[in-house]
């Protein structure tokens, strides 16, 4: 069977559709890649899943490293660590508001689309021989499927607690 090797880069839809799907769940195993990346080229003593578990902590340092891999390959954008941090744990603290507000906060990935794009844009150069997988992968179709489910199991918390 012919398997097509694919690029690392992340079309922008992608990681928005799973990050909605799954309730930004899908950050775990998107920073856990990252981590265990940066682990391995830099020859680091570090845990990756435990960086991912506690990204909002090492998001800082996720985006100074992606950051400058981008920058070695080209990259323009001047984008701050700092500010993707902050944006994040705006978003981070506003799901402490009342009902229905804390639903801003599911717009926390928005601020991690700076670090999607240079991630992506590392990866073209990388990479630019390898086409971009513009479908679903098994695992992706799977964490939809969770996140479906997750959907279905908080529309009928939200109804129950209506009296509906």
């Amino acid at each position: 069977m012919n398997q097509t090797k694919f690029s690392h880069v992340m079309p922008i839809w992608k990681f928005c559709t799973l990050y909605i799907f799954t309730w930004g769940i899908y950050q775990l195993p998107w920073a856990h890649k990252q981590w265990q990346f940066i682990k391995e080229r830099e020859h680091l003593n570090i845990r990756p899943w435990f960086r991912s578990w506690f990204l909002p902590f090492y998001l800082y340092s996720l985006c100074q490293k992606v950051f400058a891999l981008a920058e070695e390959q080209g990259y323009r954008v001047k984008a701050s660590p700092f500010q993707v941090t902050f944006f994040y744990w705006i978003f981070v603290v506003l799901t402490k508001l009342p009902e229905p507000w804390w639903l801003i906060s599911f717009f926390s990935f928005i601020p991690l689309l700076t670090v999607v794009k240079a991630l992506n844009y590392y990866w073209g150069q990388q990479q630019q021989h390898l086409p971009i997988n513009e479908s679903f992968t098994g695992r992706e179709i799977s964490w939809i499927i969770f996140g479906v489910v997750l959907w279905l199991l908080i529309i009928i918390g939200f109804l129950s607690e209506g009296g509906i």
